[in-house]
């Protein structure tokens, strides 16, 4: 071979390596680029259904896939019957049906963690009461269990941090023995409905199985305190009741929200929570998800 040629098919080899070596950097970045949240459902948007034994819960996950195409679900035992609610055998049958179906029940809905005891043992008892659902969680294979806060009132900020965390601490070492991370939603509480009260408890906190997850509905100031939480946020609930002509809701800025969310390039899972009247359950998912879609590229 020439010495010219000889050069020649070594360029070609080094800049067929070297470009082999970009291609994956560059359809990294690309990803990056175009991956949005993902849009779940959350099964208390459905309650009506549930409640008038037009959609029973077993029949939740196929229900989710089929009428929305979504795939990602919580479930919320508020609808199911109430000699099922604490029934393993019932969340087994579910979790079958929720494989069958092609979803993935993410997360399971507790109550409010209390953490006004007067004690440290009172505080503790107040965590260990939902130990029942992270167990829940983990039979379903759902990562997160959400939990609301009832923080004592009229003291500092410090105080109400100091009780949450003794009352917080012992449920959420149970959760990550079981695989599952507790996610706190705003509620329950004064304290617990200020996002910026609520970074700090998860930043002073600082524990790898208790996380942050914004309700649009449940802020005192839904725009700053959903950015205060973002960064210590797992999941979003997303709140709706109900929508203008060009099918924005009409009691928040899902532009001033939504754009909160691409900010910090979240990509983690908003689910939907439809709470108003105007619309059935059904038109009121799909209205909620409809803006999703829209805001997700935007």
């Amino acid at each position: 071979m020439k010495p010219h040629n000889r050069l020649a098919v070594i360029a070609l080899a080094i800049s067929t390596s070297l470009s082999g070596l970009a291609t994956p950097l560059v359809a990294d970045e690309a990803a990056k680029e175009q991956t949005g949240y993902t849009i779940g459902l959350s099964m208390y948007s459905l309650r009506q259904l549930f409640r008038d034994g037009s959609l029973k819960p077993l029949d939740y996950p196929a229900f989710a896939k089929k009428t929305f195409g979504i795939t990602e679900i919580d479930i919320w035992d508020g609808g199911f019957p109430e000699d099922k609610r604490n029934d393993l055998e019932f969340y087994k049958e579910l979790k079958k049906r929720s494989d069958a179906a092609g979803t993935h029940i993410f997360l399971v809905m507790a109550g409010a963690v209390d953490a006004t005891g007067e004690t440290p043992e009172q505080r503790k008892k107040g965590g260990d009461a939902h130990r029942k659902y992270v167990d829940h969680a983990a039979i379903l294979g759902s990562k997160f269990v959400r939990v609301f806060l009832k923080a004592p009132e009229g003291g500092k900020r410090k105080v109400a941090i100091a009780h949450s965390i003794e009352a917080l601490t012992p449920l959420a070492d149970y959760a990550r023995e079981k695989g599952v991370m507790l996610v706190i939603e705003p509620g329950a509480s004064k304290w617990a409905r200020n996002g910026h009260f609520l970074a700090a408890l998860a930043k002073t906190m600082d524990h790898p199985a208790c996380r942050l997850m914004p309700d649009f509905g449940k802020l005192a100031d839904p725009y700053c305190g959903t950015v205060a939480m973002l960064p210590y946020s797992e999941s979003v609930s997303a709140k709706s009741w109900g929508f203008d002509e060009e099918g924005n809701e009409k009691s928040l800025s899902y532009f001033r929200l939504i754009r909160s969310l691409h900010d910090v390039h979240y990509n983690k899972i908003v689910s939907i929570e439809y709470e108003g009247e105007k619309l059935d359950p059904v038109a009121g998912v799909k209205a909620t998800q409809k803006l999703l879609q829209r805001m997700n590229k935007k």
